[in-house]
Order: structure tokens, then sequence, then C-alpha cells
């Protein structure tokens, strides 16, 4: 091998033939023959290889007006706010930095975002709208304005069969019974509410007499348990005719708190809100108006999971077309995880800027170098990344190491100062309450009332198989029901095996978690009928003292202790009232109204027959003035009752310590 054959061996092994220095030294190394001038190409192009063996990157930064670092040559770093419209992908192990990016990011933005949180990690963030799924009113079957409710239906049977894993079958029986639905609502021929709730699409789909072809009974029984199941754990977020304006919301920095829901409801959520947004602009047409608003998604496997996109029995997922299609939107798309090998192929390809930080795992780190397309030398020196350190790819350009941004945030809000800060926001979104049309009352029993009957635990026959740990927390959920979950952890080496126990009774369906509202956001964990029937297995005593879900029987010990530290005679269930209270002379009942349906006046109307003083907690200000309304429409006057709150009950109880 002659001398310039080895140069160019060089320049090819350590990547170096794009340098435009190099390909001069090589040619005048191959067109020359003088040895001098061989030997100087041949030591330049050496020290240039060693170079690039230290730091395999163009000395390269990316101006714009979003601040996220510096390279490590010291230079600025910023990307453009109009590229997040092309979306960007953040990939590293927990710890890495991709929260600290997150706040970065949220920090310099000028255009409103949306983050979906499922570990509370955003509501330290200034000037921001926090809702916790608890106060989040949404009705999924409200299709977005200007879009027609035909076409509406489609878009949610492709996102719930997404979420919840439904298969193309499955999908298409959900389609035909939420048309059959919005005809019953007759949205075909009004635009106006009242809109069906996925209560009413429940109700619905209950009432579908048996079909003795298996395939069709088979689809209802599947579309009915995922509805039973979202229901059900989604406490209030769907009880409502019309939830929070979504115009009003996009204006605005929001922060949606799903901790606490179950995987399904957490993904359906996250992927209907997306899909809705998408929806309301192209509805309005508001196309190319570059960057109007970012989603922020961590744990993006949960939404873009390559698992799902790979079953072909189910088809493409919508939300993959989704991200290609929302850029021209301006709706622009942070999406984060630590497993890159669990990401659609879809969102790897359709992401303009990605952000490789340190990975574990070699399968994480070579799903993000290939989609990256580093060269060895680089994922070399990828693979020797600290905490706070990134390769930075924004379209087509080089890639740069970039040390970012360290934004600190405090992370001191806890749910009780959360509660305090955010209550006058949350009072001051308004929603319509549910509402029925004739026509669907008839479909499911003539005379039906627009009252909506209790949820009930979604059957599941699957076996219960649990671990000590989960079994040892199953025990103290039967013996003291109301015991904050933070506190039920002290039981166990570390709060990390409690939340371990805690997530296999939630997934094996022995429990649902639950959030009382008690001025600390108190999490409690409610027996499911499986869950009921797996404990008597145990020998375990499941007799309660209450009625109603663990929230309402909190609810209803905490009031009637209030009273007997007050020193009267106080009882759970006595007299068919909530709590009775016998203070000599007088006879009080208090009814835990947690909503103001038809039920509630009923118990009223009993109560003040018996000439009780009666007062009514209630869990919010729209309940009050539903049942006062109420009260009214069946001849009762609301001057007679007393009205409380519940969380002046705490306050009382805090006030006498």
């Amino acid at each position: 091998m002659d001398s310039s054959e080895r140069v160019l061996d060089i320049a090819r092994r350590y990547d170096i033939l794009e340098d435009n220095e190099v390909r001069r030294l090589i040619l005048a190394a191959k067109f020359s023959n003088n040895e001098r001038l061989q030997s100087s190409a041949s030591k330049a192009v050496l020290r240039k290889s060693i170079q690039k063996y230290r730091y395999p990157f163009e000395t390269d930064t990316q101006f714009g007006d979003v601040d996220v670092g510096k390279t490590f040559q010291s230079l600025p770093f910023c990307l453009s706010q109009n590229n997040l419209t092309k979306h960007l992908l953040a990939v590293g192990q927990s710890g890495s930095g991709k929260t600290t990016l997150f706040y970065s990011l949220m920090d310099e933005l000028e255009k409103p975002f949306w983050a979906f949180d499922l570990k509370q990690d955003y509501r330290h963030v200034e000037d921001v709208l926090v809702l916790p799924w608890t106060e989040l009113k949404f009705n999924p079957l409200k299709p977005p304005e200007e879009v027609p409710p035909r076409r509406w239906a489609q878009v949610f049977a492709e996102i719930f069969g997404h979420a919840t894993s439904l298969l193309s079958g499955s999908k298409n029986y959900l389609m035909k019974k939420i048309v059959e639905l919005y005809r019953l609502y007759n949205l075909f021929n009004q635009v106006s509410p009242p809109f069906p709730s996925l209560h009413e699409l429940e109700i619905l789909v209950k009432s579908d007499g048996i079909n003795y072809v298996r395939k069709q009974s088979d689809y209802r029984d599947t579309v009915l348990n995922r509805l039973e199941a979202m229901n059900l754990v989604a406490g209030t977020v769907f009880d409502c005719s019309q939830g929070y304006s979504i115009s009003e919301l996009l204006r605005r920095d929001v922060v949606f708190e799903f901790d606490g829901l179950s995987r399904d409801v957490q993904n359906f959520l996250m992927e209907i809100l997306f899909a809705y947004v998408y929806e309301f602009r192209l509805g309005k047409n508001q196309r190319d108006q570059g960057l109007n608003h970012v989603f922020f998604l961590d744990e993006g496997k949960r939404v873009f999971s390559v698992y799902k996109e790979r079953q072909d029995a189910s088809g493409i997922p919508e939300i993959d077309e989704l991200t290609a299609k929302m850029r021209e939107f301006g709706e622009g798309l942070v999406v984060a995880d630590q497993e890159a090998s669990k990401l659609t192929d879809s969102i790897k390809a359709n992401t303009y800027t990605k952000v490789l930080l340190p990975t574990a795992g070699t399968k994480q780190f070579q799903a993000m170098t290939e989609a990256m397309n580093l060269s060895q030398r680089q994922a070399e020196f990828a693979q020797r990344l600290e905490v706070g350190e990134a390769v930075v790819q924004v379209g087509s350009r080089d890639p740069v190491p970039v040390k970012l941004r360290n934004y600190r945030v405090e992370k001191d809000i806890s749910d009780r100062e959360l509660e305090k800060k955010q209550r006058s926001e949350w009072e001051n979104l308004s929603h319509e309450p549910r509402k029925t049309t004739q026509s669907f009352d008839d479909k499911i029993a003539p005379g039906r009332t627009d009252s909506v009957p209790e949820k009930e635990i979604p059957e599941d026959p699957t076996e219960v198989e649990l671990s000590n740990e989960a079994k040892r927390l199953l025990e103290g959920v039967v013996e003291n029901p109301f015991k904050p979950l933070t506190d039920r952890y002290e039981r166990f080496p570390s709060s990390y095996k409690g939340n371990k126990a805690k997530n296999e009774l939630v997934d094996q369906g022995v429990v649902v978690e639950r959030k009382v509202k008690n001025g600390e956001d108190r999490k409690l964990l409610q027996l499911t009928e499986k869950g009921r029937e797996h404990a008597q297995n145990l020998d375990l005593d499941v007799k309660q003292e209450g009625r109603g879900g663990v929230v309402h029987r909190y609810w209803q010990h905490f009031i009637r202790d209030t009273f007997e530290e007050a020193g009267w005679h106080a009882f759970v269930e006595k007299f068919d009232a909530d709590v009775y209270v016998n203070m000599g002379n007088m006879e009080l009942v208090v009814e835990v109204a947690m909503g103001d349906n038809p039920r509630e006046i009923r118990h009223l109307e009993k109560h003040m027959e018996k000439d009780f003083i009666v007062w009514i907690a209630c869990r919010k200000n729209e309940v009050q003035e539903g049942l006062k309304q109420g009260m009214k429409e069946n001849g009762l006057d609301p001057d007679q009752a007393v009205f409380r709150l519940l969380r002046e009950f705490r306050e009382l109880e805090e006030d006498s310590l």
C-alpha cells in the first residue's frame, strides 16, 4: 500500500472523508510524487483523525429562540420554537435530565402548552393551571367545534380502541353504538347540547340484547368491560354533558395530573385530548400559522407503543397518523421516554429534533443511535455522556453534544398547598351536567328518569394471585379502609415496595384508587367486588359501616367523629341517614351529597317529614346549587335545610385542635 492509499484508509477509518481540507490533502498525496509532501499530508490527516477520534463531531452550534444549553466548546445552543411543530423526542434513563429539559423548554416557550403529568412533576412550574384528574370535567363524546358527529364517532372509536387494546371487530361495534347514541340525542339534526356522556354509552351497550351470533356477543362483552372499567376508575371526569372549554384551555399553560388512574384511563385521556385538539384545529382550518401550542408527554411509550403499532389486526393506530398530520396546524409535540426500543417507528421517524441523554441498556441506546444515524465513534462518545449532557440532532444537520441548561425547580407543592393555590381557578371553570333525551330514555326503559344508578364494579373472571406484600397491603385495606395510602407504606421496608404492592392490587382488579379532598388530598384504596371475594377467601372480615364508595363512607365517619368530639352522640346509617346526631332535645341528620341526583332529594324529603334538622354536606358548590334547584322542582323549600361544604367539616376539626 503506497502512502496515498494509507492516507485514504486513515480518513475512511476515522470518518473524516467529508472534511474539505482532508480531501485536498488526499488529492495532494495521490497526484504528487514528492515524498515530503506525501509525508506531510499523511501526518496532517493523522492529526485530524486523532482529533476526530477524541471528539467525533463537527464544531457546530444552533441558533434559535429557545435556549437549551451550550456545546462542549461553550458555544450557545438554541432551538427554534417553530421547529417544535415538527416535534422533539428525548430519550434517557431515569435521572438523566429529561424532566429538567422539559422545565427549560416550558420556561422558554412563548406559546401555551399542555403537559400530561403522571408523577406530579410539573405542578411546580410557575403560572400554570394544574388540573388533577379529580377536578377535570371532560366529555369525550362531545365533538369538537365544527366537527361533524359522524366523523368524531370514527375518531373516538379509533382512539378508545387503541388506548384499551380493542381489535377491529370491537372498534367497529363501538362506532356503531356511538352513532346510535348520537341519533338518540338528535345530534345529526342539531348541534346544541345535551351531548351524551360515556356513562350513557355504557348504559346503551349494556341494554343491547343478547346476540346469539358468537362474534357479535363477544364484541359487546369486550366493549362493555372496557367502558365499565373506564367509567368506574375515572370517577367524575366523564360525569358531564359538556366539559371545560377546550378553546379556553388552549390559551393557557395547563398541567393535567393523571397520577392515581389506571394505565388504560391515563392512556385514553392523553390520546383523546391529543386527537380532540387536532380535530378542533382541523375543523376551524387553523393551518400554516406557525407554532400555536405544544404538548409535553413523558413516558411516551404509553401512547406511542411499538407493540400496539405492530398489532396487524387492529390496523395502524390513529395516534400514529395524528403525529405526522398535526404539524400543519401548529401543534408541537415534545416526547420523552427511557426506552427507545418500545417507542413506535412513527414517533422516531416523525420527530425533527432528537435528544439522546445518558441511557441504560445497550438495546435502548442502539435504538436511539440508529434513529439519529450516529457513526460508530459518535455512538462511542455518546456512551460516556453524564447527567445533564446530551447529543442533539436537529433535522438532517450533524449531531452536536450539548451540556443542557440546568433549570432548577423547587418541588415543594404538596396536594394541600395545590388545593389552596388552585381552588379558585377550578371553581371558575364551568361545565354542563349530564342530561338525557326522551328518545334515549325510551330506548333504555320507557319512563326512565334522569337519575343515574350508582356504578357497579365490572366483573373480571381472571383469578387473583398476590405476592405476600400485596396480601399484607390488602389486609390493611380491609382492617382500616380510611387510612391514607402514604401511611400504609410505613409497614413496608420502603415506599417503593409499598407502591409496588399497591400497583399489583390495582392491576389485578382487587382495588381502585380514590382521592379525598379533605385539605391534604388523602388517597384511599377501595375494594372492588373481586377484591371483596378474594379477601373473604383469605378469611378477612369485609363488613363495612356506611354505604356507597370509600370516599362517601370516609366522610360519613369523619362527620360522625367530628360531632362525637364535640360531645354529642352520633351514628352512621341510623334512621336511614348518612349520619344521625342526637343532641338531647334535638335530632340532626346529615346527608353526604357527592352529586345532585334525584335520590338525594328523596332522602331529604323523608328526613323533613320526620321533623329532623337536616344538614346537607356537599362535595362542591355546583352540587349545592343542583340540589337546591332539585328541591324547588319537587316542592321543597331549600331554606329548610342547612347546606355545608365537606371541607368546612375539616376546617371545623382544625379549629378545635
